[in-house]
């Protein structure tokens, strides 16, 4: 094996919100065009019905991809006047409010939303992760609580509240609300992804069985992928991760931890070229991306590439000057 100094591979985390209170509904048909084209449209429309809440939270979600927050904030005050009875106008309005750091308007709007929508399972188990998000746990356990004394099969439940304990810190009741979750539901694919992180932080052997399930589960599901190659990267198994990367690449191509990783583990394999590769697609995809630049650079001093490893190493500089082994290397190759 190569004697280098070791990098620590990228692991994608685990996003920790429940898929269902992310749902929101598409804008209806009756606009269908994308882009500044629509978004043309639908202010021609709204010029001559100002009010029309679903025209203002069409636009809203246009606004929001935009990165225009305060406007979209706006659409959706407007929308909710007009129509206060749609709870996804709520939802939407407390991911506007959080998106734009102002996390006390979202959890307003979402206890609001709770109080006008008190049978909706949707509603609060949105409000109860707006509470985990805060890092409100209790607050966010006692939502949870509810919800499973009205519906005590409801797997997504039994994940947020796994979600709260480990926030806790409290893993044993952690794990156990998980394993709740994966029996409620065995294709809860988040709740076997976390027992198998959590089962690898303890080192027991039983977290591969975990992200094979997840695999199992949700065959194109990335983040199952990826956690499962970088289990096998740290158990030795070089080629079964590779293996992953690769499938990761072919189901999405743009995904650049996927190369990041699978050319780090080529450069252990010796295979410097092929490494190479990897971190060329990914400075091509992602022309920002610092470490790329740094192990291009690295790959490249290695094959005896002195000049070009310079240049890759100072890329990897421009794009953040505070990169430790990027410096260091730079200074070396100069």
């Amino acid at each position: 094996m190569r004697k280098y100094v070791y990098f620590l591979l990228v692991l994608f985390p685990v996003l920790l919100s429940l898929q269902a209170c992310k749902e929101i509904p598409k804008p209806e048909a009756e606009v269908v065009e994308e882009g500044s084209d629509l978004l043309s449209k639908l202010n021609d429309m709204i010029a001559n019905d100002a009010t029309n809440a679903q025209l203002r939270y069409n636009r809203a979600r246009i606004l929001e991809e935009n990165g225009q927050y305060s406007e979209a904030i706006e659409d959706m005050r407007v929308a909710i006047i007009a129509d206060s009875l749609n709870a996804v106008y709520y939802h939407f309005l407390s991911d506007l409010f959080m998106d734009s750091n102002n996390s006390s308007k979202s959890l307003l709007t979402m206890q609001k939303a709770a109080q006008l929508f008190p049978d909706s399972t949707l509603t609060q188990l949105k409000l109860s992760e707006t509470y985990f998000i805060l890092k409100q746990y209790d607050e966010s356990i006692f939502q949870l609580n509810d919800i499973i004394r009205r519906q005590p099969n409801n797997a997504e439940a039994y994940l947020m509240l796994g979600l709260n304990f480990r926030g806790k810190g409290d893993l044993s009741r952690a794990i156990n609300s998980f394993q709740t979750a994966t029996e409620k539901d065995p294709n809860i694919v988040d709740a076997w992804i976390i027992l198998g992180d959590l089962f690898a932080e303890k080192n027991e052997p039983i977290a591969k069985r975990y992200y094979e399930t997840a695999v199992n589960v949700a065959p194109d599901n990335i983040t199952a992928l990826h956690s499962k190659a970088y289990y096998l990267q740290n158990h030795n198994d070089i080629d079964g991760a590779l293996s992953l990367y690769k499938q990761i690449n072919i189901i999405e191509p743009k995904y650049p931890d996927a190369y990041l990783n699978a050319g780090i583990l080529m450069i252990e394999k010796d295979s410097l070229n092929a490494a190479l590769e990897q971190f060329d697609i990914l400075t091509k995809m992602a022309s920002t991306n610092a470490k790329g630049y740094y192990f291009k650079a690295y790959t490249l001093n290695e094959l005896g590439q002195k000049e070009a490893a310079k240049k890759e190493a100072q890329n990897a500089v421009n794009f953040d000057p505070n990169y430790k082994d990027a410096v260091e290397l730079l200074e070396k190759l100069k």
